[in-house]
């Protein structure tokens, strides 16, 4: 399977990058701006599940489903849940392209060594990303099956949602990270190869300087011989 994605991925182009970026960021500005903040007033300013990044309790869990009203659960069984059906799958991708081309950036601007996609790495980062996706695909799941139980849900049920909750922030975390950490090689590496090509530019160019005035001055003292030695 990742195998098949890296060679998807070799295929990889802005154009791309660029939809799924947008695509997977509206959902998130709608759920921020619009089914969050209201699924939050509707459970007395709890935060939702999906916002709980290190985990939470069976007591924290209860004391949601207690708070949240009929039309929060409506709200999170028929907004925040359709939604994330589509922005774990469109997120993913958009952070594999993501790595796919800051590997290329990568390469160019890195002469010593260079890194693939078919590298284990590689294979990590990108394994992350599904981690996260597969993880968040499960968390939404068991949260509905939570909905459903409303204040009655069983412990077990909190239990296994809080464990994908936990997996699906620490994978993406660790996977974002990484991306930072290639971007800022990749840019100070780039930053560094374009200041020695300008330094050695000006050595070059001074160097030339230097010769064409010497040849100037030595072809200058020829002629005032030559023209010296003419009969008179």
């Amino acid at each position: 399977m990742i195998n098949q994605i890296i060679t998807r991925l070799n295929k990889v182009t802005i154009k791309l990058w660029l939809l799924f970026l947008l695509m997977s960021q509206t959902i998130y500005a709608i759920m921020l701006s619009y089914s969050i903040p209201r699924i939050r007033q509707e459970a007395d300013g709890l935060l939702l599940f999906d916002m709980k990044s290190l985990g939470y309790s069976y007591e924290y869990a209860y004391t949601f489903l207690s708070q949240l009203s009929e039309k929060g659960y409506e709200l999170y069984k028929y907004v925040q849940l359709p939604l994330d059906i589509l922005f774990p799958v469109l997120n993913c991708l958009m952070g594999l392209c993501t790595f796919a081309l800051l590997i290329r950036f990568y390469n160019k601007v890195q002469f010593t060594s260079q890194l693939t996609l078919h590298s284990s790495f590689s294979k990590i980062v990108l394994s992350l990303s599904l981690i996260s996706m597969l993880s968040d695909y499960a968390e939404n799941i068991l949260i509905s099956l939570m909905l459903i139980y409303k204040s009655a849900v069983p412990k077990y049920l909190v239990y296994m949602t809080d464990i994908f909750t936990i997996t699906k922030s620490m994978s993406a975390l660790l996977f974002y990270a990484l991306i930072i950490a290639l971007l800022l090689i990749s840019g100070v590496t780039w930053i560094r190869s374009r200041t020695k090509e300008e330094h050695t530019d000006g050595k070059l160019r001074n160097t030339g300087e230097k010769s064409s005035t010497v040849e100037g001055v030595y072809t200058g003292g020829n002629a005032s011989s030559i023209k010296d030695k003419k009969p008179q």
